[in-house]
């Protein structure tokens, strides 16, 4: 199918959107809210069962304008190196059998311990049964994702063929918003938001490889997350890479005399994360820290240390990760495959 033809199809596959002009990059909200509250220093309570992103923080990776998509004509193509093209209307999704499920999503270009990261509670059916009626064909090698908005990325056959990957329609118990991706995106757990495009309305079934829009550009072409972990929170105060430093009093109620809530989040692609380690002295020597186990090693992990420190002055803290696969590393790696460096937080604690 020529590329002229092509965008026609989705123009009119996605029910119209709105011109797209390129706007590359991830933005996100600045949060304020503690990630735990201060009574989680005390070691007999409980994690919580989850910690979600609200909507109106969670990042928003902008290609291009948003479409204005009408869940009335959205219609997804199966197409390609398939036995039976077939074409899904959003009717067709609400009625396949729905999962809920939770999944961590991060941006690949966000910046070692950065905001573009959240987790969210979302709605969907399998993917595998439409594909299954459509027959793929013994040739094909990748899937073409198509978005409304022109973008398009590719994954191998079988990283699709996977039984997790989904069609959603819900965040957090609301229908996706136009920035996130209404009426469906598709979600692929272990890899970045790269690989995971929002309208989708189109996969098709190739017989070669391709590179996808983010890939041309350098990224990587499987956009897997690696292990990584890294502190969102001192105290009362919530941190990340362009908010690395934190001053406490020693008294009141957030004060450091009676002791410290160091607390975060850990990722890896598919493995459980085993392990967080705290470092208080700049890594020469690392602690290990309380952790939930998610059900989802798609869902991030969650982690506290009580640090009780004796004396003030100024600290440098640092957390690294550790699944079953590998431990993340202590020097920066920020690059085309998504950063798995160690986040910074200079500490001051006053007199």
């Amino acid at each position: 199918m020529k590329r002229r033809r092509v965008l026609q199809h989705f123009l009119q596959a996605s029910g119209g959107l709105i011109g797209a002009s390129l706007l590359a990059g991830c933005q996100s909200s600045r949060s304020i809210d503690p990630l735990f509250r201060l009574n989680l220093l005390e070691p007999e309570m409980p994690f919580p069962d989850h910690i979600l992103t609200p909507l109106s923080e969670f990042y928003v990776q902008s290609y291009a304008l948003p479409p204005t998509v009408n869940a009335e004509h959205w219609r997804l193509k199966l197409m390609g190196s398939v036995a039976n093209p077939i074409t899904i209307a959003f009717a067709d999704i609400l009625k396949a059998p729905q999962e809920e499920f939770y999944l961590t999503m991060e941006c690949i270009g966000n910046p070692t311990g950065g905001n573009l990261i959240g987790n969210a509670r979302w709605t969907g059916t399998p993917l595998l049964p439409f594909l299954q009626k459509a027959g793929v064909k013994p040739e094909a090698k990748e899937f073409v994702l198509h978005g409304a908005d022109f973008y398009e990325t590719t994954l191998p056959v079988d990283e699709i063929l996977r039984p997790d990957v989904r069609l959603v329609h819900q965040m957090n118990g609301t229908p996706l918003t136009k920035a996130h991706g209404y009426p469906v995106r598709i979600i692929i757990p272990g890899h970045f938001g790269q690989k995971q495009p929002k309208w989708l309305v189109a996969v098709e079934a190739i017989a070669k490889t391709k590179q996808g829009f983010w890939e041309r550009q350098g990224w990587s072409n499987l956009a897997e997350i690696p292990t990584h972990g890294f502190i969102r929170q001192v105290q009362n105060q919530r941190v990340w890479n362009r908010h690395p430093q934190v001053s406490l009093p020693r008294t009141g109620e957030a004060g450091w005399a009676k002791g410290i809530l160091v607390a975060g989040v850990a990722l890896d692609r598919a493995n459980p994360i085993s392990k967080i380690q705290v470092s208080l002295d700049d890594g020469k020597t690392w602690q290990p820290a309380d952790q939930d186990h998610p059900d989802s090693p798609h869902e991030w992990t969650l982690w506290r240390y009580r640090w009780q420190p004796s004396q003030p002055g100024k600290y440098r803290l640092l957390a690294r990760a550790e699944s079953s696969q590998e431990q993340q590393p202590l020097k920066d790696q920020e690059g085309s495959d998504g950063s798995s460096g160690v986040l910074t937080i200079e500490v001051t604690l006053q007199s």
